[in-house]
């Protein structure tokens, strides 16, 4: 009997050893997922900051490039420049920037993702405060949220 409670124990710590090695992996399949769907140009089709919507012609030109982690933003003047990790795991699922060129360099700004297709939608804090979005909007003034949605481009 002694035996048997010894195999069924390192059965289940086995198996607990398993799960765990396992677990990471799947996160980090899933990572290189979003990275993937993220990958390529992203025309900005709506930008809403403080409750208030920019009009279409603040975003002609707007676009968010994706090149495996690394990230090119370009609004108005600025060209913004940076790296960027996911986390599909959490709920919503988190993405942290780390802007290394543009007006807002050398801070990082945390935010939620969902990716609907061709269509990415982003909830950012302003670059270098902390505290992320839980949630997908930006409603009143004084809000620091940022909602951007955006549209992949299409090949002309």
């Amino acid at each position: 009997m002694r035996a048997l409670n010894t195999i069924a124990a390192a059965a289940c710590l086995l198996a607990l050893t398993f799960g765990a090695i396992a677990a990471p992996g799947k996160e980090k399949k899933d990572d290189k997922d979003d990275a993937k769907k993220m990958d390529g140009e992203w025309q900005v089709t709506a930008w809403v900051q403080g409750g208030t919507a920019l009009g279409a012609g603040a975003l002609d030109g707007c676009t968010w490039t994706v090149k495996g982690d690394k990230y090119t933003f370009v609004m108005g003047g600025n060209t913004e420049e940076g790296t960027f990790k996911l986390d599909p795991a959490k709920k919503p699922p988190t993405i942290d920037l780390d802007i290394t060129a543009g007006n807002c360099k050398g801070n990082a700004q945390p935010g939620i993702y969902k990716i609907e297709g061709d269509t990415i939608t982003f909830c950012f804090n302003r670059p270098g405060a902390a505290g992320r979005p839980t949630e997908f909007k930006s409603t009143e003034e004084g809000d620091t949220f940022i909602v951007a949605t955006l549209k992949r481009k299409k090949d002309d």
